[in-house]
Formats: C-alpha cells, structure tokens, sequence
C-alpha cells in the first residue's frame, strides 16, 4: 500500500513538473513581426554612423535594406576617419551640419562594425525586473565580465545545447573612464547577449555570489555577441533611456521593453565596475577579473542587461527543445539603431 502511494506521488510530482516546465515556456508574446520600419534619431538629438567599404557614414536615413548619408572619409580624408573613436573625439569642433558633400546610398549588406570595439567587455545581470522574476531572482542586478568579441550584425551564432538570446543595448565610452564623477560622453550600438545556459547552470556555484560563476563561460563563447551596423552618439546622457528593443525567433515575437525599465542606470553600472574592476570570475579551471585595471578603456562594450521573455528557466533547463536549435533566426530591433539578424549555425555552417 504504502509503495503503491509512494508510486503515486511520485508520478504526480513528475506530471506536474513537466506541466509546469511546458507552461513557463510559453513565450510571452503571441505577435508575428510585421514590416520593420527604422529611424534615425533628429540630429539635434544624436548622430548617427555607420561604416562601408567607402569609409566613415553620418548616417542621414535608413531605407530599410540600405541607409543613406555623407560619407565622411570623402569630406575629412582617410586619416580622420578611420579610427570612429578618435574621429568622434573632436566632434564638437567639427561642422558635420555644414558639409557641402552628396548624400549616398549604402547597403546594409556591405556595411561593416563602424569600429573595433575594445575587449574584454562588462556586462549587467537580472537589471530588469520581470527578467530576474522569470529566472526566479531576488539578488540585485551585477556584474560580469562578457568575454565574447564582438561580431556583425549578421554574423552566425554558433548552436550549442541550451542555447538563449538576450536582447541589450550596449553602450561604449567615447574615451578612457577612470573616474566615475566625471564621465565622458558614451556611444550606442544594438547587440545580442547570447548564453549557453547548460554551461553556465552546470558551472554555477549557488554558494558564492551571483554572476561569479558560470556567467564568463556560459557568455564568453566565440560568436555571442553580435552587434550593430549603426552607432548612435547622443547630445545628453539620457537619451538611451528612449530605446524600445524587440527580439523575434522566426518572426515570431519574444522580447519587447523600453530602456526606462531598467534597475541600474548606465552611471551606476560605470561606478560599480570601476568599483569592483579586480573582482575574480571563474573561467574555465582559472579566474579573470571584471576589468583588467581599474578603469574602462574607450570602446569597451557595456551590456545594459535584457527583460523578460528569454527562453531559460530553472524549470526547462532539461529539455532542448524549450531552446534555439540550428537554422532558427534571431532578429533583433532597436529603435534609432537598425536591427540585427543572426542564423543559429551547426558544426558543419548550417
């Protein structure tokens, strides 16, 4: 009787687990993606840049298989152009306003990364609230280091078991940060913080504090961080407060939220990585640090954190099917920063 009963729960328990783990993972959206229509910011409020064979771009419009602008490289030749960050550097001084050059058209597929960004990146986890609810968190949001290079808007994402997206704005200081009192102006770019979660949830150590296990080599894999062929420089600091992201699997949308919803504004991440630069992260049978000196070096990615509509949770981590799965395309969108379009690659480039 009693092993009869015991049967039985245990049965129970089983169903309800596997009901539960399938409910959770019922996007939260059930809306297709309709036409994309991009922007480019007012001028007045920030510029806009891209790069293309021919040179540095102010981007003046976006058409949406190509953008049109002033190809800066004709008007202030190859040596001031082809560092983005040295260029913008004297952007005050320089009158873009004033240009006497022709507009041109450039198309999305030749444009390339506007600048090499500078690695290793830092990155903000559970920064928004509905995220860190799905992943059933009641820690603050923190730190990690991203450990990927950044790649093109439309690189492939090299599939790997339990293999999740995360839609983020990332911001770059336009020069070296040392001082959090006394920051600089930051650039923007649209980028996708994909995360092998079996490497990660199988790595994490419950015991230490969040973020310091797992995270640089759930992350770190080569090819998950693909990032934007637009690069939006604001007149204030505010700014990225206004974008609206939204990610779509097969056209079918997953994430959609606005910046104004996040926990840590970009200041206070500067202030804490700074803060906290030699902190230790496991990699692999070793540890790196957050940063490797106390300051954040210009061009170094800043991954503002994701809201909620990812496809982990501790419940379905079991499954692979709750996951992305070779062929499937990842779309991102951002408002005033073009889109991202990322195929899941097999081994064999699939």
């Amino acid at each position: 009787m009693f092993t009869r009963l015991a049967l039985a729960t245990c049965l129970v328990a089983v169903v309800a687990f596997l009901g539960m783990s399938f409910y959770i993972s019922v996007p939260a959206f059930d809306e297709a993606r309709g036409n994309f229509a991009p922007e480019i910011a007012d001028p007045l409020q920030a510029l806009t840049f891209a790069r293309a064979p021919e040179g540095l771009v102010l981007v003046t419009a976006h058409e949406g298989d190509a953008v049109s602008g002033i190809n800066l490289t004709d008007a202030f030749g190859e040596a001031e152009t082809a560092s983005f960050l040295e260029f913008v550097r004297d952007l005050d001084a320089r009158d873009l306003a004033g240009l006497n050059q022709p507009v041109e058209s450039f198309p999305l597929s030749s444009l390339q990364m506007p600048l090499d960004y500078h690695h290793p990146h830092v990155a903000a986890g559970t920064n928004f609230k509905e995220h860190a609810d799905e992943v059933y968190s009641d820690d603050p949001p923190f730190l990690f280091p991203k450990l990927a290079h950044a790649g093109a808007w439309n690189d492939g994402v090299p599939f790997t078991r339990r293999l999740d997206f995360e839609a983020e704005l990332c911001a770059f200081p336009l020069a070296d940060v040392t001082d959090a009192e006394s920051l600089p102006p930051f650039g923007l770019v649209l980028c996708n913080d994909f995360t092998d979660r079996w490497t990660l949830i199988t790595q994490l150590d419950l015991g230490q504090p969040l973020g310091l296990t797992g995270f640089a080599d759930g992350k770190g894999r080569a090819g998950y961080l693909p990032t934007g062929y637009l690069v939006v420089v604001p007149r204030s600091p505010g700014f990225y407060l206004g974008v609206e992201l939204s990610l779509y699997v097969n056209d079918q949308l997953r994430q959609r939220f606005t910046m104004d919803e996040v926990i840590m504004p970009l200041d206070n991440i500067v202030t804490q990585a700074l803060e906290t630069h030699a902190t230790r992260y496991q990699q692999g049978q070793g540890t790196v640090p957050l940063l490797p000196a106390p300051m954040i070096p210009k061009g170094t990615l800043i991954l503002t954190g994701t809201a909620a509509g990812v496809l982990f949770k501790p419940l379905n981590v079991w499954r692979q099917g709750f996951y992305l799965q070779p062929g499937d395309v990842v779309r991102t969108e951002g408002t005033w920063l073009g889109h991202l379009e990322n195929v899941i690659v097999d081994e064999a480039g699939r």
